[in-house]
Parts: structure tokens; sequence; C-alpha cells
């Protein structure tokens, strides 16, 4: 064989030994997308590319590591609850707010509440001073009244014992003024008219 075919030989085997190795390596099926090969059969082992995301998001590596059920469980549920927090802290915030507003809505009910008590009793109040007063001044009335029939009995009192009096001293000055015989003849009389007692019955006009 000449010496200058050799290396052209020697390059088509190496291409060759490249092609072979290529398909040795390649995958008869190409598994799909997001689905790990190395999956293992076993319910009591977990890869982590068994998970729907990509291996270097879980521990940031490309490995394909087998571990315990429980274990990749409670990571998980780490991950998952250290993702929650946030929106656990929200809602406790939210629900903070909400109960400040329900206990303002109880306060403004409250308020409410205690302005129609207060109203009802003014209104009691002002109904019971209403009745008070009108007790009272029909009190002031009758005793006003009370003092007026007495003050007119007093006063026709007053009217009689003048008159009786005025007759009684018109009779005694004539008495006096009569001549001698007919006062004497009359003096019995005009003693007795003095001394009768009604006089006596009726107090003086200061005590009236």
């Amino acid at each position: 064989m000449p010496s200058e075919m050799q290396p052209q030989r020697h390059l088509v085997l190496q291409e060759r030994k490249v092609e072979t190795t290529t398909l040795l390596l390649q995958p008869a099926d190409p598994p799909p997308p997001e689905v790990c090969t190395l999956r293992n059969s076993d319910s009591s082992v977990w890869t982590i590319s068994s998970q729907c995301v990509s291996s270097a998001e879980i521990q940031r590596t490309h490995d394909h590591r087998f571990r315990p059920i429980d274990e990749a469980a409670q990571d998980l549920r780490e991950e998952l609850q250290k993702s929650l927090q946030p929106f656990q802290e929200k809602l406790k915030l939210f629900e903070e707010v909400q109960v400040k507003f329900d206990q303002a809505g109880h306060m403004k009910v409250q308020a409410q509440h205690t302005e129609t008590q207060i109203k009802e009793q003014f209104k009691k109040l002002h109904q019971f001073l209403e009745e008070e007063e009108e007790a009272r001044m029909a009190a002031l009335r009758e005793e006003e009244e009370q003092k007026r029939r007495m003050m007119e009995e007093k006063m026709e009192a007053v009217s009689r014992e003048i008159a009786a009096l005025s007759h009684t001293v018109r009779a005694t000055e004539e008495e006096l003024r009569a001549e001698d015989v007919s006062f004497l003849h009359n003096y019995k009389a005009a003693v007795e008219r003095l001394q009768r007692p009604c006089w006596r019955i009726h107090s003086c006009p200061q005590e009236l």
C-alpha cells in the first residue's frame, strides 16, 4: 500500500469510531421533557429529578440522588412552608384589620344604643318634670282657691260685723243724745245691746 494512502485510511477509521461511539451513547427513545429516566420504581425512595422542577433548583445539583420519601417530603414541606409564611403573615394582618373594623362597627352600634338610651332617659325625665310641674301648679291653684274662699268668707263676716256694729253705735249714740227721762228709760236696753255675746265671738280685725 502506498504511504500516501495510509493517513486517509486512518482518518476514515477514526470517523467511523466516533460515529459508533455516538450511536452507542445516544438512547434509542429519548424520554419526554421534565421526566427523569433515573426515577426508581421503588416507592420508598425518591430521586431529586422526580419533581416537576429542574434538579438545579433542588439542593443546587444536577446529580440524581436517591433519598427516603420521608426525608424528601420533610424538605419539600419546609420549602413550601417558607413560601407559605408570607401569605400567612399577610392573612393574619388582614384578620387583625378586620377585627379592628369589627370593633369599630361594634363601638358605633354601642354608641347609637347609648345615644338612644340617653334620649329615652331624658324623654322620661322631661315627662316626669312636666307631670311634676302640672301637679305642683294644680296644688298651687287649689291652695290659692282655698285662700280666696276663706278670704271671701272673712270679708263677708267683716261686712256683717261692720253692719251690726254700725247699727249698735248709731243706736247707742241716739240714746246718748236723748232726753234725760228717755235716756234713763232706755239705759238698761242700751247696756244690754253693748254686752251681747256676738261681739265676743268674732276675732278682732287685726287677727283676720
